[in-house]
């Protein structure tokens, strides 16, 4: 049994999971700040990660690249056991290897916070949007600060303190000292603590060799959906070095399953620059830098975001079970309400793009209560290639309007072979009242989700014309 280790704002700390005062391996490294560290500058607010309050930076070394690497994340969301190897970095932090200074006089300047309860995690985001070389202008600072939420302030004067720090060369951390890393482990690391083991397996061969061991583990890379406060047995995929690749070939791109959607955005944005707000909005900065592809595909949830995107590009899913790698269409993946093709031996390794036609047009657009940190009520992707006017192909997915994630194929053959128009989008809309009949829940209405999927479709060719504001 492996003990874990990592650094706490530069000090090493070594935890037992065999000793009987040891933490939870469940308990997340919130709880673990303020309850066995008492460190309470991370503040606990939701507890979801929809808040922020507990923004905390973790550093790693890039197994490439070599270089250290700092991402920001919601500690409520992060499990013990993952800052394995890491450095964990707090509001508590010393200036040489986590400069904050500058940031939190910027805030005392622009009287950014009031009860402070946000502060932490409002000057954490800001740090590390600095730190990471981001553009400093208003759109990419509130892009940064999506994922935290002022309750008293207002944003006006937390942006304000953010620009302030322009010709500021120190805000960019360029005083701090490197980060050491502890030397990389050479065997799959496991923890065991009272009939409750968490392994994170480094290959798939380790991966299938575990999962017949642990048959009954939640098997969880990203833990910002259903793995979320996993009480029991958890294999963590987020090591696994086939699905962390990313690989470009002449026809398509893969995406390994591991990816966060971070990297989905960075490698895919480039080549499907539609991509980039839709990803934007799939959550905060926090949660994009630990949620993984594979996990919101694999979780076969109505309104999962990738699966839309998927189901436009005809992408390919590899499936790797413990003698073969098989493909599955992303039509077939889900075949219910969280049910997939997959068997319970095998996993998702990557998901296959195939690179775009120049000849044609792409659009995604997500709808939910709040902009950037909440589920959809409907997520639309479309693809529509033109030959002249008409519409010589079509692909409509949208998610939320059924129990999985489908394409609006009544809809798709009354437009194809028309001229795409406004005229014939908003004539096309009553066509999706024949391809989906929507449920109504917490997030929204039956009528009001077939409303939005009609607005979304007239929304498609808005955006083609440019007439969508």
């Amino acid at each position: 049994m492996d003990i874990l280790r990592f650094y706490l704002n530069g000090t090493l700390r070594e935890i037992d999971f065999s000793k009987k005062d040891s933490p939870s391996l469940s308990c997340s490294v919130l709880h673990y700040l303020r309850g066995y560290e008492k460190m309470t500058g991370t503040k606990e607010v939701c507890g979801r990660g929809d808040c922020g309050a507990c923004t905390v930076i973790v550093a790693h070394k890039d197994p490439a690249s070599g270089k250290e690497s700092r991402i920001s994340v919601d500690s409520c969301l992060m499990p013990l056991p993952r800052l394995h190897g890491k450095h964990l970095l707090t509001i508590e932090a010393p200036g040489e290897i986590l400069d904050t200074e500058p940031v939190r006089d910027a805030f005392l300047e622009q009287r950014a916070s009031q009860c402070g309860v946000c502060s932490p995690g409002m000057v954490l985001s800001t740090y590390i949007h600095l730190k990471n070389g981001l553009p400093l202008n208003r759109e990419e600072i509130q892009r940064s600060l999506s994922g935290n939420l002022c309750r008293c302030t207002g944003y006006q004067a937390i942006v304000d303190a953010a620009l302030s720090l322009d010709k500021n060369p120190r805000a960019r951390g360029t005083s701090e000292k490197p980060l050491d890393f502890l030397p990389t482990d050479d065997h799959m690391i496991t923890f065991r603590k009272d009939g409750v083991v968490y392994v994170r397996p480094r290959n798939m061969e380790e991966f299938h060799r575990v999962r017949k061991a642990y048959p009954r583990a939640v098997v969880a890379s990203g833990f910002t959906g259903s793995a979320m406060n996993c009480a029991g047995s958890v294999i963590d995929v987020s090591s696994v070095r086939e699905m962390l690749e990313v690989r470009h070939t002449p026809s398509c791109i893969s995406i390994g399953a591991s990816c966060n959607f971070e990297t989905v955005k960075k490698e895919l944005g480039g080549i499907f620059p539609y991509m980039n707000p839709y990803l934007d909005a799939f959550g905060s900065l926090q949660v994009r830098n630990q949620a993984s592809v594979g996990g919101n595909i694999a979780e076969g949830s109505p309104v999962g975001d990738t699966m839309p995107l998927c189901l436009v590009h005809d992408a390919v899913c590899i499936v790797s079970g413990p003698r073969r790698v098989r493909r599955i269409e992303a039509a077939r993946f889900t075949t219910g309400y969280r049910e997939t093709a997959l068997k319970p031996s095998e996993i998702l390794m990557a998901v296959e793009f195939p690179l775009p036609d120049r000849k044609t047009l792409y659009f995604a657009h997500k709808q939910s209560r709040r902009r950037n940190m909440d589920i959809s009520s409907v997520s639309f992707a479309a693809a529509v290639t033109l030959e002249g006017k008409k519409c010589a192909a079509i692909r409509l997915a949208y998610g939320g309007m059924a129990a999985t994630p489908a394409r609006a194929l009544q809809t798709e053959r009354f437009l194809k072979g028309k001229v795409f128009s406004e005229g014939n989008c908003r004539k096309a809309t009553a066509f999706l009242e024949k391809d989906f009949t929507p449920l109504s829940d917490i997030r929204g209405s039956a009528a009001y989700r077939m409303d939005v999927a009609k607005n979304m479709l007239v929304f498609l060719y808005e955006s083609y014309n440019g007439n969508h504001d």
